[in-house]
């Protein structure tokens, strides 16, 4: 019998895994993307937010209007000087690129300290975009995962207004020079005035409060309901003939109330260990 994983982070079952299509978990996503609007993605820790996040990236792409690509900025958590935080977001790109399945993206993973204006913290994020989208064929998704890790000090006000200036210009250039959509997720809605002054508690951080005015939504990845999770368990059954009375089903959605971690967990412990 094969046992697979479910979607989301939790006791990791070998080989592959049963996954909801993530356009069903966020149906409000299919709009804005075609909307060309930036919106924030937040859940709290093990909602499977990266899981849904790859899922979708890969959907993107296999639709073929757009090029998307995730990458975490997970590296930069603690880093509180501003031109090394964004050095180190320019290589998360980097690595994102170098280690990506398409070929068009794969092959423009490279370095870009050369570049004119490289060496200005204010500016080498949105140079890089700009460099990496101009002579795409198609317009580019950015997804920034584990957002929430750039420091409340100048590193978070710094790259959230890169991502503002060059919003701001999109529609007035000629060419794609930057992201038609990007996407901020995390734990916590970074671009809220609460959160940004909950860092920066200091009467003059105020102006600096909204930097990310641009987005349309905020969206949050909610637990499974207990329809999601019959079709996951449903997926097992089909693989491997073991079934999931409906009495089983519902008793996890009663401890659970859905959250993926614990929902995976208990089909682990029924696969596993009963």
């Amino acid at each position: 019998m094969t046992i697979k994983s479910f979607n989301t982070a939790g006791p990791c079952l070998p080989n592959r895994y049963y996954l909801l299509p993530p356009l069903e978990r966020l149906p409000e996503v299919t709009a804005l993307i075609d909307s060309n609007y930036y919106f924030v993605i937040h859940s709290p820790r093990q909602s499977g937010k990266t899981t849904f996040l790859n899922l979708l990236t890969n959907e993107i792409n296999s639709k073929n209007n757009y090029y998307a690509l995730y990458c975490s900025l997970e590296l930069l958590d603690g880093i509180q000087d501003d031109y090394k935080s964004m050095k180190r977001l320019v290589s998360s790109i980097n690595i994102a690129l170098k280690f990506y399945e398409i070929p068009v993206l794969k092959k423009k993973a490279c370095k870009y300290e050369s570049l004119p204006g490289m060496d200005d913290e204010s500016l080498m994020v949105q140079i890089l975009l700009n460099t990496l989208c101009s002579d795409l064929d198609k317009e580019l998704v950015v997804f920034f995962d584990e957002a929430d890790c750039l420091s409340y000090e100048a590193p978070l006000i710094t790259f959230l207004r890169q991502i503002r200036l060059a919003y701001n210009s999109r529609s007035s250039a000629p060419n794609k020079i930057f992201p038609q959509f990007v996407v901020l997720a995390g734990m916590r809605d970074i671009t809220t005035t609460d959160y940004l002054l909950r860092g920066r508690p200091d009467e003059g951080s105020r102006s600096l409060a909204s930097p990310f005015n641009i987005k349309k939504e905020s969206l949050t990845l909610k637990n499974f309901t207990a329809k999601e999770i019959e079709a996951l368990y449903f997926q097992h059954t089909e693989e491997s003939g073991q079934v999931f009375d409906q009495t089983v089903i519902n008793r996890v959605w009663y401890w659970s109330e859905g959250q993926p971690w614990l929902v995976n967990a208990l089909a682990y412990e029924v696969i596993v260990n009963d």
